[in-house]
């Protein structure tokens, strides 16, 4: 609230003007809860084991295999040192289909689908506090963005629903398009292969220039994906406030480091502000 208040007053030596006000937040892990899996891998590992039922030739792939016998470690085993091969299986589990059709089941699994540890659905398993932040934010006129390593087209059937974030505010990784005609109707058809660079480490800077074309002033993210979206809000030469989500509660969600131990190091030598779930959050999801 005081670094809100400092960018804000015009009269502040601090005050930055509202176009410059962009704060950009990671989803997973930061914005909506990242376990027992990815929401999305999670959706895609549903739509392989479908492919597998219709198609017993597929089991053959190590990633149809571990789908079709629930198979989690398999999954896990590529997090966090070979997320493109996790993204990738993900996103080319939904090609061919046309846009809108995806979008559809994105939003159907989104909806319908219960997390197994909360029995809610995946659109509800969103952190309270972390949405009043977002709105806390755009009632002072900042400008959110949501900087996913996910997939755009994903997030952005519920951002508006969930979070108030416009859905040309959801920048993410994507997979490829190509135009096609149905009944002489334009149609997207999906294709497989991601639009490089992914929306992750190195790449959350190079997409938040492509999409904004401004810098953010306030960054938060939760794993050692964020670290460049957060060295690039403190490179802006402008006031900026950087936060790491710390998962720490076992009870009310999860506990884990893996994935975030340099950012945690990073955010103690650099001051970026750490939130504790267990010690910071009076309520962990709206429910």
């Amino acid at each position: 609230m005081a670094f809100v208040a400092a960018v804000t007053h015009e009269y502040n030596s601090q005050y930055v003007p509202p176009a410059d006000r962009v704060a950009t937040f990671d989803n997973d892990g930061t914005l909506w809860c990242e376990k027992p899996g990815y929401v999305q891998l999670l959706f895609g590992i549903a739509r392989l084991k479908q492919m597998a039922e219709a198609d017993t030739g597929l089991l053959e792939k190590p990633a149809y295999k571990a789908a079709a016998e629930n198979d989690m470690a398999y999954f896990g085993s590529l997090y966090p040192d070979d997320i493109p091969t996790l993204l990738q299986i993900g996103y080319d589990s939904h090609a061919g289909m046309t846009q809108d059709e995806f979008k559809q089941l994105a939003k159907e699994f989104l909806t319908t689908t219960n997390h197994p540890k909360f029995g809610i659905p995946f659109k509800q398993c969103i952190y309270q506090p972390m949405v009043e932040l977002v709105h806390y934010l755009q009632a002072n006129a900042f400008k959110v963005f949501i900087a996913t390593g996910g997939g755009m087209s994903f997030v952005r059937t519920v951002s508006e629903e969930i979070y108030n974030i416009p859905r040309e505010n959801v920048i993410g990784s994507n997979i490829t398009f190509e135009v096609g005609r149905e009944d002489r109707k334009l149609i997207l058809l999906r294709k497989p292969g991601i639009v490089d660079p992914i929306d992750d480490g190195p790449g959350k800077p190079v997409n938040i220039e492509l999409h904004i074309g401004r810098s953010p002033i306030l960054a938060a993210g939760n794993s050692d994906g964020d670290i460049e979206m957060l060295e690039f809000a403190e490179a802006s030469g402008k006031p900026f406030l950087n936060l790491m989500l710390h998962h720490d509660d076992a009870e009310s969600e999860y506990a884990y480091d893996k994935g975030a131990e340099k950012a945690l190091q990073l955010a103690q030598a650099h001051g970026w502000m750490v939130i504790s779930m267990q010690k910071d959050f009076t309520i962990v999801f709206p429910y």
